[in-house]
């Protein structure tokens, strides 16, 4: 089982395209240097392909994490509070958070 977390953000109304490439960039070196850390297998960062549909929502992260004990144990790792602090910096109003199970097959 491997658990996939997911963050959506929205920039602050008045940040440059500069300032949200800079975003991407640290967040990425940010997640770069978290796989160092046991239980996280892999990440993507980066803006929308498409802006229809996302609401707003022009940036997102996702992070492979080795099971549900690897993101549970990642919550209060002081490098996950560093990565979150500077979301939390750019963003307007809270970012969207939410995991998934890949190995859970919903029953409709």
């Amino acid at each position: 089982m491997a658990i996939q977390h997911f963050t959506f953000a929205k920039f602050r109304s008045g940040t440059t395209p500069q300032q949200k490439e800079d975003a991407y960039k640290t967040v990425y070196l940010l997640l770069a240097a978290a796989l160092a850390i046991p239980g996280i297998n892999a990440f993507k960062v980066g803006p929308p392909i498409d802006k229809r549909g996302t609401r707003g929502y022009d940036f997102a992260l996702t992070v492979e994490f080795e099971d549900l004990q690897a993101f549970t144990d990642y919550i209060p790792h002081a490098h996950h509070r560093l990565v979150s602090d500077f979301i939390n910096g750019f963003s307007e109003g809270t970012p969207l958070s939410y995991q998934i199970d890949t190995a859970r097959v919903a029953k409709l």
